[in-house]
């Protein structure tokens, strides 16, 4: 059969099974070809093995002897949401359209399995690989996608489901806590002039360091200086604007956003040192491999 699935070939498989498992070379015609016979398989149930190392499954035999494959062909078996979630995953995982553009295809994925337990899990599997979107944040992003999908339905009618969020829910938890510092800081000068004497403070985000800058050097924002600075200073400075708070600030409130942002940037670096582990795992890199986990871990035992 090769790798070309057909309408054909499922038909006749679904008179013999009632349940598909996927096994395509490791290589990225292999991912291809997963791919497309999804589409084919439609709503059969089916479960997909991915094959390490760019191997086919001859290459792994040989590698690795029948238990490891037998191992591999039983015990590592993943859902096709799982399988999208890895294939659609964006490369740069700051990336705050890409991110979206992600959430957008899997969305409409995740309203399509029926067991609510299976979705809360693809849930947490995004909100752990996306930097900019917690769980509550995706929730309702699924939720809207279900809203949605059912009024399509009603209406007859097939239409792509488009997120729209407020500015601030577009905000990575680093960028929401230090816009909200940046906020206080241009309402006060007095706060300003607190983190202007620290050394040790910076914004992670550069956009944000940019206008931190410039209320150093102002005290204040002027049009004419603002229409200097680039799209993304300016759409920062918006974003900034947009902060919801309260006219009084709580006693406490500066140093509770610091925490929130300091947690943030560990997470933050969690992601990449993971980053690190699969890619040194998935090249044999043992020693590297080991060396970074042992970094995630300890990084981890301070943050509790």
């Amino acid at each position: 059969m090769g790798t070309a699935l057909s309408r054909e070939h499922v038909d006749h498989l679904k008179r013999l099974t009632k349940k598909l498992v996927l096994v395509y070379d490791g290589d990225k015609a292999g991912q291809a070809a997963t791919l497309k016979a999804l589409d084919e398989i439609g709503d059969m149930p089916v479960q997909i093995v991915s094959m390490p190392d760019n191997l086919d499954p001859d290459e792994y035999l040989q590698k690795n002897g029948p238990e490891d494959l037998a191992y591999l062909l039983t015990k590592t078996r993943i859902s096709p949401i799982e399988f999208y979630i890895h294939q659609y995953k964006p490369e740069n995982s700051e990336n705050l359209q890409a991110q979206i553009e992600f959430i957008e295809k899997i969305a409409p994925l995740i309203v399509q399995e029926k067991s609510i337990t299976a979705q809360n899990s693809y849930i947490h599997i995004l909100a752990d690989s996306l930097a900019s979107f917690d769980y509550p944040q995706i929730e309702q992003i699924v939720n809207e996608s279900r809203q949605a999908q059912r009024q399509n339905r009603m209406e007859g009618i097939s239409r792509p489901m488009q997120i729209t969020m407020p500015v601030t829910k577009q905000l990575s938890a680093i960028m929401r806590a230090e816009a909200h510092l940046l906020y206080r800081m241009m309402e006060s000068p007095l706060v300003l002039n607190d983190y202007r004497l620290r050394e040790d403070f910076a914004f992670d985000t550069p956009e944000f360091q940019v206008l931190y800058d410039l209320l150093g050097q102002y005290g204040n924002l002027p049009p004419e200086v603002l229409a200097e600075q680039t799209e993304e200073v300016e759409r920062a400075w918006y974003q900034v604007l947009a902060q919801d708070l309260p006219a009084e600030m709580s006693p406490q409130e500066l140093s509770e956003v610091e925490m929130t942002r300091n947690k943030a940037l560990l997470n933050q670096d969690n992601m990449r040192i993971k980053k690190k582990v699969q890619e040194a795992s998935h090249v044999g890199d043992t020693d590297t491999a080991l060396e970074e986990l042992e970094r995630l871990i300890s990084q981890k035992r301070r943050m509790e």
